[in-house]
């Protein structure tokens, strides 16, 4: 029997020898668009896409065209020569970004992008003089599981067990606008100018002398769907170039049209110097990069940083023009911000109906549902948010839970998700909650 036949009961065992360990079912074995199908035959509707990875669907024509073409001529380019379609996607990235940020480097994942930026940007720092190298990063916020990545993030349940594995120095996690659970009285608005002026006093009383970056999801994914008021940026921009501290947009989740532009960031006027980038860009191929501008992007020197794949990955380089070209033809960030819309106008209905929805929150496909027992208190309901996802598997909807209390359904489906298939959610997510509250 060959291995792509091996037999389903052998696929507990199969499970628990995987580190970590997985749930051994559903288990996907094809894909297109926003389906998915599973060894049974049984298709669902993926409000997960990865997380985040299969932007322009599963198994898109274009992609699968663009891999098998490249497989057959050249898989991995060797060591430090150069590539057309390297190049190329440099330049296209530049444009996206409106010629801002012209300097790239390609790596694997969005935890080494991150770990990356941060790099370069520590030795612009000291390039320029910088007395101190403080890292701002946000509560609630994720930039990966290695070291570096681990110690920017703001969730503490990512850390336990690690020790000073995820105690980088001198990084300082200040208050998120998590305009939900602001405190009582005040405004979206007003939480967010207290966050920014709480990022002014660190400067002030807890940073080790001079801070030199600032690291942050433009919206935060992992952390719950944040979504900034329109004021936070902005202010953090101003705050960021008054003190000459390199700001960076980690767009690893949120980043090429999954919030209905092409990068979140670009809701909020944003200007970062360096951008990080991941999961869509491959189009389920691992694909990933930083982009800074001219200035931070000439900081490295000759043999400063280096990965073995990135620019020389040619089938993760050919799946990611594909994706750029699917997502302009076919006009997917539209398309998100359409079907976006849609999800959070039904889901707002299901708000009146269910108590047990605290907050509705979203930009484009990147949507968060946060349950609570009490909407007075907002307390958090953890435990019901595991069980919707149980009941909306079983009518055919692959879902997940994020936030720092587990108790946020995120929906990040595929940007090829059809009107229909939105409201197909929609109706079995009301049943969904129905059956979870009992």
């Amino acid at each position: 029997m060959n291995r792509t036949n091996r037999p389903a009961y052998r696929l507990d065992n199969t499970s628990a020898m995987l580190i970590p360990q997985v749930s051994p079912g559903p288990v996907i074995v094809a894909g297109r668009s926003a389906t998915v199908t599973d060894d049974q035959g049984r298709s669902y509707i993926d409000l997960e896409a990865g997380p985040g990875v299969s932007s322009v669907g599963h198994c898109h024509p274009r992609v699968v065209e663009a891999i098998q073409r490249q497989a057959e001529v050249l898989i991995h380019s060797p060591g430090r020569y150069l590539s057309h379609m390297a190049a190329s996607l440099v330049e296209r990235i530049a444009d996206l970004t409106d010629g801002r940020l012209t300097r790239t480097f390609f790596a694997n994942s969005g935890a080494e992008a991150n770990d990356g930026a941060v790099k370069l940007a520590l030795k612009h720092a000291m390039n320029n003089g910088k007395k101190g190298f403080g890292i701002f990063a946000l509560q609630h916020a994720f930039h990966g599981r290695l070291s570096l990545p681990l110690s920017l993030t703001g969730l503490a349940e990512r850390k336990k067990g690690f020790g000073p594995y995820a105690t980088f120095p001198g990084v300082l996690h200040l208050s998120a606008p998590y305009s939900y659970r602001a405190p009582a009285g005040l405004s979206a608005e007003a939480y967010s100018e207290l966050c920014v002026q709480e990022l002014e006093d660190a400067l002030l009383t807890r940073a080790p002398g001079e801070v030199a970056i600032m690291i942050a999801e433009p919206i935060l994914a992992v952390g719950g769907i944040l979504i900034p008021p329109a004021n936070y940026w902005p202010s953090v921009q101003k705050l960021c170039a008054r003190h000459k501290i390199t700001l960076i947009f980690d767009e690893v989740f949120v980043g090429f049209g999954r919030t209905g532009k092409m990068f979140a960031h670009q809701h909020f006027s944003g200007e970062p110097q360096i951008m990080t980038y991941a999961k869509a860009i491959g189009g389920g191929v691992p694909m990933a990069g930083f982009s800074a501008t001219e200035e931070l992007g000439t900081g490295f020197e000759k043999g400063d940083h280096f990965t073995t794949f990135g620019v020389n990955n040619q089938i993760g380089l050919a799946a990611a023009h594909a994706v750029l070209d699917v997502m302009k033809e076919e006009n997917l960030p539209e398309n998100a911000a359409r079907r976006g819309e849609q999800f959070l106008t039904s889901l707002q209905g299901l708000a009146r109906k269910h108590e047990i929805i605290g907050d509705v929150r979203g930009q484009g496909l990147m949507i968060g549902v946060e349950l609570v027992l009490d909407r007075k208190k907002k307390t958090p309901a953890p435990a019901v948010a595991a069980k919707v996802v149980k009941e909306m598997a079983d009518r055919g909807v692959l879902l997940s839970v994020t936030g720092v209390h587990n108790c946020v359904l995120r929906i990040t489906p595929p940007l090829t998700i059809s009107e229909q298939q939105v409201d197909d959610c929609v109706e079995r997510l009301d049943e969904a909650l129905a059956a979870a509250i009992g």
